[in-house]
């Protein structure tokens, strides 16, 4: 019974020990894998992204020399990194939720107010249609799963990043790659 007792009092210590070697290692890891914000372009989606790896690589063979990396994530990756969605240089976003994260988008450049469907709040274009729900088309659908079940089919939005280091048109920008990539986003179609 003794013994018993033994083994168990080392059950939390040891639990502790791995829930602290969890953290430390996945903190080498994000450092070893990640790079600053000015070396890649962050792509966070509004829905299921099946292929974001694809996607991703695609991209970074399109931009070039350009960049170290090119990141797509499934808006439910704020679970793990609430940051790196707050700070993300473009979205696509379901329509239903343009208002919501309203605070996170930045007025859609020039460039592309001369696009036929924007999404426009009081009166500020802030995004272009990459998905229409009544054809069922839009950009990069065999990456990216837009009609999900269960949930009503709507049309979803490209909007660039208001925290975007890549936005040419925000003060203390690195580049213009935002553009560049939202050029090729909504040429895959």
């Amino acid at each position: 019974m003794k013994k018993l007792k033994r083994i168990l009092s080392m059950v939390p210590p040891l639990a502790l020990w791995a829930m602290l070697c969890v953290l430390v290692w996945g903190f080498v890891f994000i450092q070893i894998t990640d790079t600053a914000a000015e070396n890649k372009l962050v792509l966070c989606i509004d829905t299921e992204v099946p292929g974001d790896t694809a996607l991703a690589s695609v991209l970074e063979e399109e931009l070039g020399n350009r960049l170290k990396m090119v990141q797509v994530k499934p808006f439910t990756y704020a679970m793990f990194d609430g940051e790196t969605l707050t700070n993300a240089d473009l979205f696509i976003v379901r329509c239903s939720h343009m208002e919501a994260y309203r605070d996170w988008f930045a007025p859609l450049p020039e460039m592309f107010r001369e696009e036929a469907s924007l999404y426009t709040l009081a009166g500020v274009p802030l995004g272009v249609r990459a998905y229409d729900a009544k054809e069922g088309r839009g950009i990069t659908t065999e990456y990216i799963k837009y009609l999900v079940p269960g949930e009503p089919q709507e049309d979803y939005y490209l909007v660039f990043g208001a925290a975007s280091r890549h936005n040419g048109e925000i003060e203390n920008a690195a580049d213009d790659l935002a553009a560049d990539a939202a050029r090729l986003l909504l040429k895959m179609q």
